[in-house]
């Protein structure tokens, strides 16, 4: 599904009561369709959810997504992750959110 569509499905979802975060890679599509909950990669088309087979980077961008439909307070929230292709140690940040959530 093109990045365009699947804003567009999420706001009709969302008008049936049922919550949605679009995850996306060029800021000009959500800003122009305005989904109700953004997530912004600066990642290669066809990957939005990182790499094959990275279970870990995969698992960081849904625990970020989950967070995102958790904490957005307004419509049309777009939040863009810092997160670079292929220089990140998902790995290390899933240990550190585990030990910070153990505090």
């Amino acid at each position: 599904m093109c990045n365009q569509s699947g804003g567009l499905v999420a706001r009709v979802l969302e008008e049936h009561g049922i919550a949605t975060v679009v995850v996306n890679l060029n800021r000009q599509q959500p800003e122009r369709i305005r989904p109700p909950r953004c997530l912004l990669l600066r990642y290669p088309y066809g990957r939005p959810f990182g790499q094959p087979h990275d279970v870990d980077q995969q698992r960081v961008l849904v625990e970020d997504a989950l967070h995102l439909l958790l904490t957005a307070t307004e419509p049309g929230t777009i939040v863009e992750m810092p997160y670079r292709w292929r220089r990140e140690d998902f790995a290390a940040l899933r240990r550190e959110r585990a030990a910070r959530s153990a505090e």
